[in-house]
């Protein structure tokens, strides 16, 4: 079971190494979702690269945002790098940069990303097909929940121990980027969530922020299911914290045990935000996980000082052969490697004081500051030999680089192609028809009688109005909920296949988990896929979707750049989602049970709608003013999507009304508070 350990420095890098990691992850200047780490320059990635290579380690990067098109050409580049230095894998969230790592270096390791909100044995799968070799999974499921997982994939397994946790499924938030600019899908997110909100305006607390993971009293059992990865979170925290929160995990996989008090106190104070959790894991959500009154720096309880570890070396062995007339030869052994070098003059006699094997081994062992420490001599040495310092200083460092140079070739011997496939197609322009998403049987009856290509409803609302939607059902895309966990997903299945039955044909699909319980239906991609680049817009026009909804995070401009290989629909108005949680926000205000909507409020005074994830009681939050474009839509139109959504959420029948009247009947209404999101503004931070 790998151990692996975050590095936002290369600093970081050698303390996670030295303490024991067995890999180690951290990224480039661009591509990761931790943009304030230090992060890596080319040159430091070919560095971080080879003392994990030299040491045993292994060496992951992070690519792990949503990347548009105009960009490929600088990752095409940063991937060239990688691949150079002999990086091992690479993580992804997205999954047009997932294909295009799998053609032009098809050596590298591709793993799943936590941002691609896989958490089912159904979405490893579909990974599976598309390349991954191993999925980071959602930081919500609990222990059984993995270890059913493990049982039915191929890919292994990488799982979240320690630190920090999103509030929001990992990708499925926008909090960040809407409210503030900085998105938390290109790596820049601002943690909002943090910050303090309340039901009513009134006695507000830190409602949103968890207290940080410690899953380090179940190791044994994620060793015996088969986990192939522990994840320790923390690229944006120092050598300290790494070296410390490694070096106690090292201890645990090795002994096979549970943390000594001691130790936990250690993983407690090294970074504290309100104590530690393993809510998830063993499946007790609710107030215990959260640091409700926590608002202070964590760092501050970091009352202890770490003493960094040593350089780590590896074992090797040393021969000499050193005799009078001969030319001196050194051979090292390590790993299964070997090399032999040689010096350039003849060994001499000594005519006064000869060399010992005492004095020789004490040059020869000097290797202080390289990957290796020699454990076994054997040195062949004429009685009468005259060897310099200078001679056998020489012969070891010769020999110390050629025996690294032999390793690190090994990683090093990776393929790299040019990209082929042509995604570049494009329509002539389009006059988009428009579609809409509604949550209430009110919703629909007030937009039906609009001229909409397709009206997307959650299947619950479907089910129970199954007679007044039959008629209508060539409309109608079924949204299942966007979170379906293990409990759940064959009696969604079998919902679903019920309703195929009746003749509805379309679904919704929002992470690639809910795809296995889509048989027989017509594939829709929801927004939520975060379709930012038209290679992404590619593969999921191979896996047979028939649309695909755009990333509300883009601009004009980097929504019309996508390729028209697929249908595109573009979000035109609506409140959006800003997160999903496994949390229920509402109860944690004692505000529970609902009628599946509530609220709360910002420190502003801002009120932001909380809805249900379909008829599962999970928290959506909303934002609290809509995405507005009916007065811009020229503008909107230079999209060149085939079709633009009206998002429904918390709307009356009579503001559906006036909605649908303003977009497709270009009539003029007035609305107070609303947002653009990042149409009208360049590309997003």
């Amino acid at each position: 079971m790998e151990l692996l350990a975050p590095a936002g420095t290369l600093g970081c890098l050698k303390a996670a190494v030295n303490s024991g990691a067995d890999a180690v992850y951290f990224a480039g200047k661009n591509f990761g979702a931790r943009s304030y780490a230090g992060n890596f320059s080319d040159d430091e990635i070919f560095e971080a690269a080879d003392y994990c290579h030299l040491r045993n380690a292994r060496a992951y990067v992070t690519v792990n945002t949503m990347t548009f098109d105009r960009e490929f050409n600088e990752l095409e580049k940063f991937i060239y790098t990688l691949t150079k230095a002999g990086i091992d894998g690479v993580i992804v969230q997205d999954l047009g940069v997932l294909g295009f790592i799998r053609e032009i270096s098809p050596d590298i390791e591709l793993h799943g990303s936590t941002q691609m909100t896989v958490h089912s044995a159904d979405g490893v799968k579909e990974l599976e097909k598309l390349g991954a070799s191993r999925v980071v999974l959602s930081r919500e499921l609990t222990g059984a929940e993995i270890a059913d997982i493990i049982k039915n994939v191929n890919a292994e397994i990488e799982v979240f121990v320690q630190g920090a946790m999103c509030m929001s499924y990992s990708g499925q938030c926008l909090m960040s980027s809407v409210i503030g600019g900085r998105s938390g899908n290109r790596g820049k997110c601002a943690q909002p969530c943090r910050l303090t909100f309340s039901p009513d305006g009134k006695n507000p607390r830190h409602y949103l922020s968890l207290k940080d993971m410690s899953y380090a009293s179940h190791i044994t059992d994620m060793a015996d299911m088969g986990v192939a990865s522990l994840k320790i979170e923390g690229r944006m925290k120092g050598e300290e914290y790494v070296s410390k929160v490694v070096s106690i995990y090292r201890r645990l996989i090795d002994d096979r045990r549970k943390p000594t008090d001691y130790e936990a106190d250690r993983l407690e104070k090294v970074f504290f935000r309100g104590g530690l959790s393993d809510g998830y894991y063993t499946g007790k959500n609710g107030k215990n996980m959260f640091a409700f009154d926590k608002p202070d720096n964590p760092y501050l309880k970091n009352d202890e000082e770490a003493e960094l570890p040593e350089n780590k070396q590896i074992d090797a062995e040393l021969s000499a052969h050193l005799y009078v007339g001969e030319m001196p030869e050194l051979t090292l052994k390590c790993n299964g490697e070997e090399v032999t070098v040689r010096g350039d003059k003849p060994i001499e006699k000594a005519e006064k004081r000869a060399a010992t094997v005492t004095g020789v081994i004490e040059q020869l062992s000097k290797t202080g500051g390289t990957a290796f420490k020699i454990t076994d001599f054997n040195i062949e040495l004429s009685d009468s030999a005259f060897i310099p310092v200078s001679v056998l200083n020489e012969l070891r460092r010769d020999g110390v680089a050629a025996l690294e140079n032999k390793i690190l070739d090994k990683y090093k011997d990776k393929r790299f192609n040019n990209y082929s496939k042509n995604v570049r197609e494009q329509k002539l322009k389009i006059d988009g028809g428009f579609t809409c998403s509604v949550l209430s049987e009110e919703q629909y009856q007030a937009v039906k009688k609009y001229e909409l290509k397709l009206i997307y409803i959650p299947l619950h609302i479907v089910e129970e109005n199954l007679d007044e939607l039959l008629p209508d059902k060539e409309r109608i895309v079924i949204t299942p909920p966007v979170i379906l966990r293990k409990a759940d997903r064959q009696k969604y299945k079998n919902r679903m296949c019920k309703l195929r039955e009746f003749g509805f044909d379309k679904a919704e699909i929002h992470t690639i988990d809910t795809i296995g319980i889509c048989d027989g239906f017509k594939l829709y991609g929801g927004q939520r896929l975060n379709i930012a680049n038209s290679l992404s817009a590619k593969e999921y026009a191979d896996m047979k979707f028939k649309s695909l909804c755009l990333s509300a995070e883009l601009n004009i401009a980097q929504m019309s750049d996508i390729s028209s290989c697929i249908d595109k629909e573009a979000i035109a108005y609506g409140k959006i989602p800003l997160m999903i949680t496994e949390n229920c926000i509402l109860k944690n205000m004692d505000k529970c049970p609902c009628n599946g909507m509530g609220r709360m409020v910002d420190r502003t005074g801002a009120e932001f709608t909380i809805v249900k994830d379909g008829d599962i009681c999970r928290s959506v939050v909303l934002n609290n003013v809509p995405l507005y474009t009916a007065d811009k839509f020229d503008k909107i139109m230079r999209i060149n999507a085939d079709y633009y959504r009206l998002v429904f959420t918390d709307e009356d029948e009579k503001s559906c009304k006036d909605i649908c009247d303003a977009y497709i009947n270009k009539k003029h209404i007035n609305i107070w508070e609303y947002t653009r999101l990042h149409m009208f503004k360049g590309a997003l931070m």
